[in-house]
């Protein structure tokens, strides 16, 4: 870009610049009342109350948790989609290495609550997204809106003519940042670009025209301490980004060297969350200041009237009947003894509830927002009824919908955001393998890092509380609990994630999994039965399996000619007895059916005497050494 061109690239800069100075002014006015309040000008008398209702703060506050909950509110910050074929272990591994760099290798929790903060104060805020040099990280710096310029016309960021981030920083800042990115920080390029007290040094002041365009903090300053930098990107006729770094105190310095935009994604690294759409342009969105700023002043003014009329109720007026010498020298003390014909003058009740007035402009301002107050009803209506359970639905559902709009924006712009810090450690850090999730330290494997995958903020829009979440996890659990079309595992397993997603590796097992270990843990019971130890079954084990078990490796025996000590076949029917009893408990026909195939089978192997020659109520263990089988005693039998 040549001088012309850039002298005409800060033009139009500059000319921005004018062009949003009554939107500053709002800004400046809005952040005025959010933190001091506007202060009464005209007192009644001295020292009258000047109080400030904090109700634009108090909304503010309110709605920050429900974008929190949003960007760090689940296990992983991101669900990954992966527009090619491959494992789902591989993708499970990309989101939790994304999530482990994102929460913990970036100040990306720091920054978020300052972005949606600038969103709620002024409307549009825009958060910048790049890779960090010196400290090879990707990094988040959310900026505040005066210190942010576009064209005024600019709807979507990405399709902006130009964009400049105004970094004003100490000197001492400007040779840390010179280091670190690769900036001129010589003595004499500072002394040209720092602050200077002199008027007639700063720039445009020669000019007449040109003083409107002079901004404190953004295109000067005074302050010989400061300087200002200015990151300019200018997007080219082939759909490229080239970045200028200079300062509007001497813009002939290139305090960088001009250079395309090294990101292979090819966008501009910032991405804007406006806190609501409606006609286009780029200041057009509102804030939470702008839309209560009436109901504060008026709630503010009530306060304030308020106060007034108990200071005129707590010392009131009096009057005398006849001239009094030295009134001045008159103190209304308690036990004050006053002069004949003194009295207090009666004041009328206000013809309005100050209390009334204020909680009923409170309600209207948060119905204009959708957060409302459950208890502002009995307050308004001197009530101390509480609110039903179907009131409570009902106003949730209202305000539900405003915030599902809310949480759909801030998605949008989560998304754009997450991607773009993905495709930045991709190109930057996928050698870095080293991860760590929940307490288990892990490596990712290579494969499962690509750029061929979509991401979304992790959860549904209707986040507003963790305990909210929960709730519906349980309700979701008792409604499916006995389908049988649905995966009960993974409706365990999307409550335990809302709780504490460590528990999921440490309580929850695959139901195949349990059956098989169950299987292998009555196969380990065996040598202990064979040397005569019976064993009860316990509740809530897999009873058909384990019998399955022991039936199998019993018939193994019968084929190889195996004969049992009468210890062991004891000790086998008690077992298979206390199974049995056990699956009765569960499935009393599918028991008794098999407790008649297990009967017969021993019948047929003579295990079991036939009950032409034995007692048909007991179950008889084979003696080999004796002519005759002898009863089981002191155990219940098994029936037939």
């Amino acid at each position: 870009m040549n001088t012309a061109q850039r002298n005409g690239l800060h033009g139009q800069i500059e000319e921005a610049v004018d062009q949003r100075q009554p939107w500053e002014l709002r800004q400046s006015r809005w952040y005025e009342l959010r933190h001091h309040g506007l202060r009464r000008q005209n007192k009644p008398w001295l020292k009258a109350a000047d109080m400030h209702w904090p109700l634009i703060d108090t909304q503010i506050e309110k709605l920050k948790p429900l974008f929190l909950q949003q960007a760090l509110g689940m296990d992983v910050v991101a669900s990954f989609v992966p527009m090619r074929q491959q494992l789902n272990a591989y993708t499970k591994v990309a989101e939790d290495w994304f999530n482990y760099k994102i929460r913990e290798k970036t100040n990306f929790q720091e920054e978020i609550l300052s972005w949606v903060d600038y969103t709620l104060m002024s409307g549009r805020a825009v958060i910048k997204c790049f890779w960090n040099p010196g400290d090879k990280r990707v990094g988040f710096e959310a900026i505040d809106p005066l210190y942010f310029l576009v064209p005024a016309y600019t709807v979507d960021l990405q399709d902006a003519d130009w964009a400049v981030q105004v970094m004003p920083m100490s000197v001492p800042a400007y040779r840390r940042m010179a280091r670190q990115m690769g900036w001129k920080s010589d003595k004499a390029t500072i002394d040209k670009i720092r602050g200077n007290p002199q008027e007639d040094n700063i720039p445009g002041t020669n000019v007449e025209s040109d003083v409107k365009n002079l901004r404190e903090g953004i295109t000067y300053t005074n302050n010989p301490d400061m300087i200002i930098v200015w990151e300019v990107y200018r997007k080219t006729d082939d759909g490229k980004w080239q970045i200028y770094t200079y300062s509007p105190a001497d813009k002939s310095i290139d305090l960088r060297e001009p250079m395309e935009l090294p990101y292979d994604q090819g966008q501009l690294p910032f991405i804007d969350f406006p806190y609501e759409i409606k006609d286009k342009g780029w200041f057009s969105p509102r804030g939470i200041c702008e839309i209560l700023a009436p109901f504060e002043l008026s709630m503010t003014s009530m306060w304030n009237h308020k106060h007034d009329a108990m200071t005129l109720y707590n010392r009131p007026l009096f009057r005398a009947e006849r001239e009094l010498p030295n009134s001045i020298n008159l103190r209304f003390q308690p036990g004050q003894i006053l002069p004949y014909g003194v009295a207090p003058v009666t004041m009328p009740q206000p013809p309005i509830s100050f209390d009334v007035e204020i909680n009923n402009t409170r309600a209207v301002a948060e119905q204009r927002i959708g957060t409302p107050d459950y208890g502002i009803n009995s307050m308004v209506e001197g009530q101390s009824s509480r609110r039903t359970a179907t009131e409570i639905k009902s106003i949730n559902a209202q305000a539900m919908q405003s915030g599902d709009l809310r949480a759909r924006l801030f998605r949008m712009a989560l998304g754009k955001l997450y991607r773009q810090a993905w495709s930045l450690y991709i190109q930057y850090d996928k050698q870095s393998l080293q991860y760590r999730f929940a307490e288990d330290s892990l490596s990712a494997d290579p494969v499962a890092l690509h750029d061929q995958y979509e991401l979304e903020p992790k959860g549904g829009m209707d986040m507003v509380s963790r305990q909210a979440m929960v709730n519906q996890a349980i309700a979701r659990k008792q409604l499916f609990a006995q389908s049988p079309w649905v995966d009960q595992v993974e409706l365990d397993k999307s409550i335990m994630e809302l709780d504490d997603p460590t528990l999921i590796k440490r309580l929850l097992r695959d139901p195949g999994q349990k059956a098989q270990d169950e299987l292998e843990d009555e196969a380990k019971l065996i040598p202990t039965l064979l040397v005569g130890i019976p064993v009860q079954a316990k509740p809530g084990q897999n009873f058909a399996g384990r019998i399955g078990v022991i039936m199998q490796y019993l018939q193994g025996a019968q084929q190889q000619g195996q004969q049992f000590p009468p210890a062991a076949m004891n000790a086998i029917m008690q077992r298979l007895d206390s199974l049995l009893a056990g699956y009765e408990q569960v499935a009393t026909n599918e028991a008794r059916k098999l407790r008649k195939d297990i009967q017969s089978y021993f019948q047929s192997t003579g295990m079991l005497p036939n009950p032409n020659q034995a007692q048909p109520q007991q179950i008889q263990a084979p003696q080999p050494q004796a002519p005759q089988a002898q009863p089981i005693v002191e155990q219940p039998a098994m029936p037939v």
